[in-house]
C-alpha cells in the first residue's frame, strides 16, 4: 500500500485547518472512523483548499424552508354536547321548533264522541288558521297533547319550560231558555 495518498490526505486536513482557523474556506470536516473516512475527508478539504487557492468561494449548503408563522391562526370555538337525562341544559328552554299555536288561540267547534270504543275526534280551528284540525287521543298541536277526549270538553298536557299541566278546552254550548 502506498503511503501518498496518506500524506497528501495529512497535507490537506492541515491547510484546510489552517484556513478553517484564519477565518477562510469550509469548516472542519467531522472526524471519520476509518481509512475510507478520512480518505473521504482529504478529498472534501483539498476540494475546498483548491476552490480557496483559486479565488472561488465555496457553494453555501442550502438551508431548510422554515415555517410560514406570519398567516393567522383559525379561530376555533369550543362546543358542548349533553347526552344525558331528559332534557339538554344547554338548550334554550324557548325553542321555536316546538311553538304552535297557544290554548288561548284554540277554539272547539265540535266531538264526534264514542265512549264505547274510544274513537273519538275533536275538531278544532286556530285564530288564525282556516284550516281546521281534527284531533283524537295522543295527537300533539305545538306544545299540546290530547290526553282525553270528553263529551263536550278535550282535555290537553301542557309541557312549557319543563313542567306539565293539563287544560281544558271546553265545547261551547248554547243555552237554553225555560
Amino acid at each position: 500500500m502506498s503511503r501518498r495518498p496518506l500524506v497528501l490526505a495529512a497535507v490537506a486536513l492541515v491547510c484546510g485547518g489552517a484556513l478553517a482557523g484564519c477565518g477562510g474556506g469550509a469548516a472542519p470536516a467531522a472526524p471519520a472512523a476509518g481509512a475510507k473516512g478520512a480518505a473521504a475527508a482529504a478529498a472534501e478539504a483539498t476540494d475546498s483548499v483548491a476552490h480557496a487557492a483559486a479565488g472561488a468561494k465555496p457553494k453555501p449548503k442550502p438551508r431548510p424552508a422554515l415555517p410560514d408563522t406570519a398567516s393567522p391562526e383559525g379561530y376555533r370555538r369550543e362546543v358542548f354536547r349533553y347526552g344525558g337525562g331528559s332534557r339538554d341544559p344547554f338548550e334554550s328552554l324557548i325553542s321555536t321548533r316546538g311553538v304552535g299555536p297557544l290554548l288561548s288561540d284554540l277554539r272547539l267547534v265540535s266531538i264526534a264522541y264514542d265512549a264505547r270504543y274510544g274513537n273519538s275526534v275533536a275538531v278544532v280551528r286556530a285564530a288564525h288558521d282556516t284550516h281546521p284540525m281534527r284531533l283524537r287521543r295522543g295527537d300533539t298541536v305545538g306544545q299540546m297533547r290530547v290526553i282525553q277526549i270528553r263529551q263536550y270538553e278535550v282535555v290537553f298536557q301542557i309541557e312549557e319550560f319543563g313542567f306539565e299541566r293539563q287544560e281544558v278546552l271546553t265545547l261551547r254550548r248554547p243555552e237554553v231558555s225555560r
